[in-house]
């Protein structure tokens, strides 16, 4: 069947318009490992964009950054710390993706950063002002913080502290002292394994999931929502 010119044209226009335009991924615009001895610690400090972390037995720290070319990453080694920070003329977003070794602590900060970090066999400190943070593992000192965004907690072993002021608290699988606080949100703790558990909020409700230790201390506190809990029938409480 022939057409003609126009109502081609008119075909054309019309399946270019109905097709979704679809972003396209940044390409890498650095991409670096660097060796690293045990005992060092990862220490990451990001203004804005997303921060993805992952572990592998190697001892060894792969950095995959997406930026504005304008923008430059400092990656600064040493015996006990490797240093990596972003320095521009203004402050750009920086997309990371780094795969570090599972001992390795790590310490990732920024503004408006989306964190995420997975297998770690060691310390996590993630902090933002605005963005989610989740973090799957860790064992030592567990810290996530945000101020606008929702902190997700699985599979922690040892100190875990996470707060947020206007988004929920989500901590799950994870056994030691647990310090939960915030403003504005749920707070939400599931098959937890804990003699020691401080959980605060405001305009929130509380659920808690977990057998009560004999000796244990449990405070779980809000002024406006429930505190839901279960207690098993052969608690000593």
């Amino acid at each position: 069947m022939m057409f003609a010119p126009t109502m081609l044209a008119a075909a054309l226009a019309i399946s270019a318009a109905a097709a979704p335009l679809q972003p396209t991924p940044r390409e890498p615009q650095t991409s670096q490992t660097i060796e690293v001895q045990r005992g060092a610690r990862l220490s990451l400090q990001n203004f804005a964009g997303e921060v993805v972390v992952r572990t592998w037995t190697r001892d060894s720290v792969q950095i995959v950054a997406r930026h504005d070319p304008r923008v430059k990453i400092a990656i600064t080694p040493s015996a006990t710390v490797l240093r990596i920070e972003s320095r521009s003329a203004g402050r750009g977003s920086v997309d990371y993706e780094i795969t570090a070794p599972q001992w390795m602590p790590l310490s990732i900060t920024g503004t408006y950063n989306f964190i995420t970090v997975e297998g770690a066999q060691s310390d996590v400190s993630a902090e933002t002002t605005r963005g989610d943070i989740t973090i799957k593992g860790g064992t030592g000192a567990v810290v996530a913080k945000s101020i606008e965004g929702l902190v997700v907690i699985e599979g922690a072993r040892g100190r875990v502290t996470a707060s947020s002021v206007n988004d929920r608290l989500r901590i799950s699988d994870t056994s030691g002292d647990i310090t939960a606080d915030t403003t504005n949100g749920d707070v939400t703790l599931s098959q937890i394994k804990s003699s020691n558990v401080v959980v605060t909020t405001v305009n929130g409700d509380i659920r808690f999931d977990g057998p009560p230790a004999p000796s244990g201390r449990y405070r779980l506190t809000t002024h406006n929502g429930d505190v839901i809990t279960t207690v098993p029938e052969t608690s000593n409480a």
